[in-house]
């Protein structure tokens, strides 16, 4: 409905054994039928909609005619689908005039993940030229990433805005020429079989940069994503264009959920302080670790139940507590 309005304006096989990339139709070339509005990302064969009613996410590729919905003419600006494809997906990351406006879609893997297993993740995105004639509406903004999930989410059901994610993007994205590689990995604590995309986190944990001039409105942040991965190897989910990953490395936290303590061993140093926030991203906790000790055990008996999420410049992880 947003866009709406603004459109107004304007193998296993013989000894060598390759991973397979876990996502099915990863860079939307596969479709039942081409896109002619928007809101149709479940026109690209597995994917749907993982956010609410209102939500529009969208869905381009080069069978359609232009301006709107084709590649590259794509929403009234212009942008080639990465590694010369023909389609691609775009969602809303954030949004002035609706608080906590968020696109999110998803898909069922071509298999749960493997608890213990580690896994590379990856996904390619590029902000959004959104104008209409003079008037441009966009703005950068970060977090857009990816969030996996034992269970599949819909518009009477969307996927939750609650400050966590797998990986993403955590610095304003503002480059709309060249396609930018997010990239990471994680060992899976749980048998995940569903992928989603979109910013996770709310409106008091999302940056932008606005524009400043006589044209620009800084309405929404928008932006275009391709070639999606989830494999145990890395070569997998690599190409031509190197990034470094987002996520370095993940810490292995237990139990889950956990009672009266959390155990913390880590692959490198912590930083000396580290952040507890609550459901809602208010901070809850900060942990004195000026040692950088490698391996911690938190004293969590006195917080009430609930899930909580410990923060540091390289990850992000849900923590249960339940007493």
């Amino acid at each position: 409905m947003l866009k709406r309005l603004l459109l107004s304006f304007i193998i296993i096989s013989g000894v060598v054994v390759k991973a397979q990339n876990l996502v099915p139709n990863f860079s939307f070339e596969q479709y039942s039928i081409c896109p002619d509005l928007e809101d149709q990302i479940d026109r690209a064969t597995g994917w749907s909609k993982y956010s609410e009613t209102s939500s529009t996410p969208d869905y381009y590729n080069s069978c359609s005619p232009p301006p709107y919905f084709s590649v590259p003419e794509a929403g009234g600006g212009y942008q080639q689908a990465y590694n010369n494809g023909s389609a691609f997906a775009g969602i809303v990351t954030y949004a002035t005039p609706t608080s906590n406006y968020r696109e999110h879609f998803g898909i069922q893997l071509s298999q749960p993940l493997i608890i213990g297993q580690k896994y590379f993740i990856s996904f390619y995105t590029v902000m959004s030229e959104q104008f209409t004639g003079t008037d441009y509406f966009g703005m950068p903004s970060n977090n857009i990433g990816i969030r996996l999930s034992t269970v599949s989410y819909n518009s009477i059901s969307p996927a939750p805005i609650d400050n966590f994610a797998h990986l993403n993007y955590s610095v304003v994205l503002n480059d709309s020429i060249n396609w930018t590689r997010v990239s990471g990995s994680i060992i899976a604590d749980a048998a995940y079989n569903y992928l989603m995309v979109g910013n996770f986190f709310d409106d008091a944990n999302t940056d932008t940069l606005n524009y400043n001039c006589g044209s620009c409105f800084n309405y929404y942040s928008y932006y275009y994503v391709d070639e999606i991965c989830v494999s145990t190897d890395s070569a997998s989910c690599n190409s031509t264009t190197t990034v470094p990953e987002m996520i370095l490395q993940h810490p292995i936290i237990y139990p889950i959920p956990a009672d009266n303590f959390i155990n913390i061993k880590n692959h490198g140093e912590f930083e000396e302080k580290i952040n507890i926030f609550n459901a809602i991203g208010q901070t809850y906790a900060v942990i004195n670790n000026s040692n950088k000790r490698e391996n911690l055990v938190i004293d969590c008996s006195s917080w009430p139940p609930g899930i909580y999420f410990l923060k540091t410049k390289n990850f992000t992880h849900k923590i249960i507590i339940q007493h």
